[in-house]
């Protein structure tokens, strides 16, 4: 009788703190859960975000010439919410080109303009040289279904 009298005077005694003790733990237990399902919405969301997808349409990859230089191995692929456009540009001329940029206009379904991405080939091309550009944009370019190929045109005002 003498222990059970000690429980019930120690559970009167600390009765406060013992309920504040229990709120405290099922507070942690609740906030545990909710992180957990928090982090896992998160991955979620980064793993569709990252996803590589590659525009394989073939008005997108295929073979281009322009003045003198051939586009080949055409890649537009997404990732991480960007698009980057590559290719290896050659000279196919007898003479130096003197191309240093072109435009990639970029088009949907019905031929509208979706985006024109700025090619950067530099320096230039002696005959039979080859050079890979990259051109990058931010967004998804899934929609795109053919390219062409066309002289730069500096739209920027001064």
């Amino acid at each position: 009788m003498k222990k059970e009298n000690k429980v019930v005077d120690f559970i009167k005694k600390y009765k406060i703190s013992l309920i504040i003790l229990l709120v405290v733990i099922i507070a942690l237990v609740i906030g545990l859960i909710v992180s957990d399902f928090g982090k896992e919405k998160v991955d979620v969301a980064k793993n569709e975000s990252s996803k590589t997808i590659a525009n394989t349409h073939e008005n997108v990859i295929k073979e281009e010439t322009y003045e003198g230089l051939k586009f080949t191995n055409i890649s537009l692929i997404t990732e991480n919410g960007y698009s980057t456009f590559t290719a290896d540009v050659t000279n196919i001329a007898q003479n130096n080109s003197t191309i240093s940029d072109v435009d990639i206009i970029l088009q949907d379904k019905n031929g509208n303009e979706v985006i024109t991405l700025r090619g950067n080939i530099g320096e230039p091309l002696k005959p039979n040289e080859t050079r890979t550009i990259t051109a990058v944009t931010k967004g998804e370019l899934k929609n795109v279904t053919a390219k062409a190929i066309a002289k730069y045109e500096n739209t920027a005002q001064n």
